[in-house]
């Protein structure tokens, strides 16, 4: 969903992590954005729960997440 919304390849290293948490390397400022504009909570390092997140869900997520990269 990422590398589709995206048009990229910057996120593809979350596919081939193992474990609950991925750090995306967004910024303090990226993850307030996320918060504030989109309801996404995440620690300020980015780290989010991967395994948590609804398959159905990961579109919009990306959507978010693109919308607050620089």
């Amino acid at each position: 969903a990422l590398r589709r919304q995206s048009n990229s390849d910057r996120f593809d290293f979350v596919a081939s992590h193992r474990g609950m948490f991925s750090r995306l390397g967004l910024t303090e400022a990226q993850v307030e954005r996320l918060r504030a504009e989109h309801a996404v909570y995440m620690v300020g390092d980015s780290r989010i729960n991967v395994a948590g997140l609804p398959e159905d869900g990961m579109d919009d997520l990306a959507k978010a997440i693109v919308s607050v990269l620089d």
